[in-house]
C-alpha cells in the first residue's frame, strides 16, 4: 500500500512540480518525457496479470458513448467559441487563420503525441493500478481529475490547469462508463483540437 501512494506522489505530484521548476530548461523535452511516462505506465500494465489488456482497444457497443461525447461537445464548444469571439476576438481562429500550418501539424500530431499518452497515464494506468489503494472508482475519478489539471501547471497559466480539470472530469467520467482507452482519446481529441482551432491553444503550449 505504501509503495503504492508512495509511487502515486512521485509520478503525480513530485514529477510535474520538477518540470515546473526547471520548465525552461526542459521544455523542448517536454513530449519526450510524457512518452517515457507513458511507455513505463503501459508496460506496467502488460505486466500485471490482473490487467484487462483489452481496455486498450475496446470498441464494444461504444457508438453510442460516441454520440453521448458529441452531445457535450457542440453545445459547450459554441459557448465557448462565442465567449472567445466576444471577449477576445484577437485570440479567435487565431492558429488556423495565422499559422495554418503550424495548426495542421498541431492537429495530424497531437493524437498520437500528447492524447494517447496521457490517456494511457491518467486514465487506463490510474484507474487500474491504484484500485487498491483508493477501492472506489469515484474516488480515483476526482483524484485523477485533480492530478491531470495539477499535470499542466507546467504551463505556467492556471487557465490551462482549470480546463484541464475540466477535461479530466469529462474523461474520467467517459472511462468509467465504457473502460475504453479509444473511446477516451476520441474525446480527447474532440476537445483538445478545438481549443488549439478556437484560439486557447497559446494556453497549452510553453511561451
Amino acid at each position: 500500500m505504501a509503495r503504492l501512494w508512495s509511487e502515486m506522489v512521485l509520478l503525480f505530484v513530485i514529477l510535474p512540480l520538477a518540470v515546473f521548476y526547471w520548465v525552461h530548461q526542459v521544455a523542448d523535452m517536454l513530449l519526450v518525457i510524457l512518452a517515457a511516462i507513458g511507455v513505463y505506465c503501459l508496460a506496467i500494465l502488460l505486466t500485471d496479470t490482473q490487467f484487462q489488456r483489452n481496455k486498450l482497444w475496446l470498441w464494444n457497443n461504444n457508438k453510442t458513448h460516441i454520440k453521448s461525447a458529441f452531445k457535450c461537445f457542440v453545445p459547450c464548444a459554441a459557448i465557448i467559441a462565442s465567449v472567445v469571439y466576444v471577449i477576445a476576438p484577437e485570440r479567435f481562429l487565431q492558429w488556423p487563420l495565422n499559422d495554418p500550418w503550424m495548426w495542421v501539424m498541431t492537429l495530424m500530431l497531437y493524437p498520437v503525441i500528447s492524447v494517447i499518452p496521457q490517456e494511457i497515464i491518467f486514465r487506463t494506468y490510474f484507474f487500474h493500478r491504484y484500485k487498491r489503494i483508493l477501492p472506489s472508482k469515484n474516488a480515483r475519478w476526482a483524484l485523477s481529475t485533480f492530478v491531470f489539471g495539477f499535470a499542466h501547471l507546467v504551463y505556467g497559466n492556471w487557465f490551462a490547469v482549470l480546463i484541464t480539470w475540466c477535461g479530466g472530469a469529462v474523461f474520467g467520467y467517459r472511462y468509467m462508463q465504457t473502460n475504453s482507452m479509444p473511446v477516451v482519446v476520441i474525446e480527447h481529441t474532440l476537445w483538445g483540437s478545438f481549443l488549439f482551432t478556437v484560439g486557447l491553444g497559446s494556453y497549452l503550449v510553453i511561451a
